[in-house]
C-alpha cells in the first residue's frame, strides 16, 4: 500500500542518511510544476528552483529532471547547471556533458513531423486543442477542449494515427489530458533512470524517483526493482506503483528540502 510520505518520513530520512550517495530524478509537469492549463504557464516555482540547486551543490546528491518535454525545453524552463536533464521521456538526455538520442527516435523524426501538421490541419476548428511538435514525439493537449468535444478530438487523432499505429512505425500513450505519439520503441522513464545511472556509477546508491502521471509508472517500477524510493504527486491511487505520495507539488518541496539535512525530520 502506497504510504503518505510525511507519515514514513523518519524511514525515508534514515535512508538517505546512512546513504553513500543519494541520487534524485524528477519529472516535471505536476511534480515540481503544478498543472497548468497550457504547457507554457507551468513555470518552475522559484522555492523549488531553490532547493534543486541547493540539493545539486551537495557532494553526495545527484539531481536529474526526466519529463516529457523536449529537452530544450526542459533545460530552458529548469535553468540550472550541474543537473542530468532527460527529455521526451528519456529519448534524448544530456549527463555530464554526454548526450543521447535513441536511434529510433531519430529515424521516426519525420514521420513524426507529417504526422503532426496532419493533426493541426484536422483538428484546427476545435477551441482549446493544444499540439506540441516534440522533434521526437508529438502531444495533442485537451485540457482546454469542451467534454463534448473530447470524443471528436480522439476519433480526429485515431483517423491521423491509426494506420502508422498499425504499421508499427509509430506508438501511443495517453497521460492527464494528453494524447501522445513517441517512435515504436520499448524506451520509457525507467530506461531513462537505468541508463542516467549506469553514468553515474551508481552502486551502493539511494535512488528516487517522483513523478504524477501513468507515464512515471515506468520509473517507479524500475526503482522499485533496486530497492530505490518511489513518490507519487497526487492522490494515493491502488493503480500506482510508487512506495509514497504526496498531495501537491509544494509538498514534495518540503520533503526535498529536508533531504538536504535528512537527519532532520517535520
Amino acid at each position: 500500500m502506497t504510504c503518505y510520505l510525511p507519515d514514513c518520513w523518519e524511514e525515508v530520512a534514515s535512508r538517505a542518511k546512512t546513504a553513500s550517495r543519494v541520487i534524485i530524478f524528477l519529472d516535471y509537469d505536476g511534480t515540481l510544476s503544478p498543472v497548468a492549463s497550457t504547457p507554457e504557464l507551468a513555470l518552475l516555482p522559484p522555492k523549488i528552483g531553490e532547493v534543486l540547486r541547493k540539493l545539486a551543490l551537495r557532494n553526495n546528491f545527484e539531481v536529474g529532471i526526466i519529463s516529457g518535454r523536449s529537452l530544450a525545453e526542459i533545460k530552458a524552463l529548469i535553468g540550472l547547471e550541474g543537473l542530468a536533464y532527460a527529455g521526451n521521456h528519456g529519448l534524448e538526455i544530456e549527463c555530464r556533458k554526454e548526450g543521447f538520442v535513441h536511434p529510433t527516435a531519430t529515424k521516426a523524426a519525420s514521420l513524426l513531423k507529417e504526422l503532426y501538421s496532419q493533426l493541426v490541419e484536422r483538428l484546427a476548428g476545435i477551441n482549446g486543442i493544444i499540439l506540441e511538435n516534440k522533434q521526437f514525439s508529438l502531444s495533442v493537449h485537451y485540457r482546454l477542449v469542451a467534454k463534448s468535444e473530447v470524443k471528436k478530438v480522439k476519433a480526429l487523432f485515431r483517423e491521423v494515427v491509426e494506420a502508422s499505429k498499425k504499421q508499427g512505425k509509430v506508438r501511443v500513450t495517453e497521460g492527464k489530458k494528453v494524447i501522445e505519439v513517441r517512435p515504436p520503441v520499448d524506451w520509457d522513464k525507467g530506461k531513462a533512470i537505468e541508463w542516467l545511472l549506469s553514468h553515474y556509477r551508481a552502486e551502493n546508491s539511494l535512488v528516487i524517483f517522483a513523478g504524477d502521471d501513468v507515464t512515471d509508472e515506468d520509473g517507479f517500477k524500475f526503482v522499485n526493482q533496486i530497492n530505490g524510493i518511489s513518490i507519487r504527486v497526487g492522490e494515493a491511487s491502488a493503480l500506482t506503483c510508487a512506495d509514497y505520495y504526496v498531495h501537491f507539488p509544494e509538498e514534495l518541496c518540503l520533503w526535498l528540502e529536508k533531504l538536504v539535512e535528512p537527519g532532520s525530520a517535520p
